[in-house]
């Protein structure tokens, strides 16, 4: 996992796919459209607007085959970190590149700019509700990068 502000620009070059990532991440906004955006055969961004979920309960997800990248546009909100034993919730789907886990987590605030890189395998509890700061509502861009 790698957490940073999109105004930091030291991980553009991972490789060309979070480069390309990046480069379409600083032309999106709170104004963008929802809805996905093909990027390349292999890179694509969901642009969505929801309510974040209660911290109380939260399962995190893992993903096979694809990386994350979750940016903030708009709102605030925290992203669960798993820090100790998973138990598997939901058995992992080939087809929808997702398995459930219920674990520990430990919370990172997430604010408009901010994102978190997940390598496949990287477990993660996105959308979780930050009570502290009252927002109700959240901008978000998922650059989803096939490397498997």
């Amino acid at each position: 996992m790698i957490y940073s502000r999109l105004k930091d620009d030291f991980y553009d070059g991972l490789d060309e796919k979070t480069k390309l990532c990046f480069a379409k991440a600083r032309t999106l906004g709170a104004d963008t459209p929802t809805g996905r955006i093909d990027l390349s055969d292999d890179v694509y961004v969901n642009v969505m607007t929801y309510e974040p979920r209660p911290k109380e309960g939260a399962t995190a997800e893992i993903h096979g085959r694809y990386a994350d990248i979750q940016l903030i546009l708009d709102g605030e909100e925290l992203m669960g970190i798993p820090v100790g034993e998973t138990k598997e919730v939901q058995k992992y789907s080939e087809e929808k590149d997702i398995g459930i886990v219920s674990c520990p987590l430990s919370f990172v605030p997430m604010k408009k700019g901010d994102w978190c890189l997940f390598m496949p395998g990287e477990g993660h509890a996105p959308s979780v509700r930050d009570d502290a700061s009252g927002c109700r509502q959240v901008k978000k861009a998922v650059f989803k990068i096939r490397y498997r």
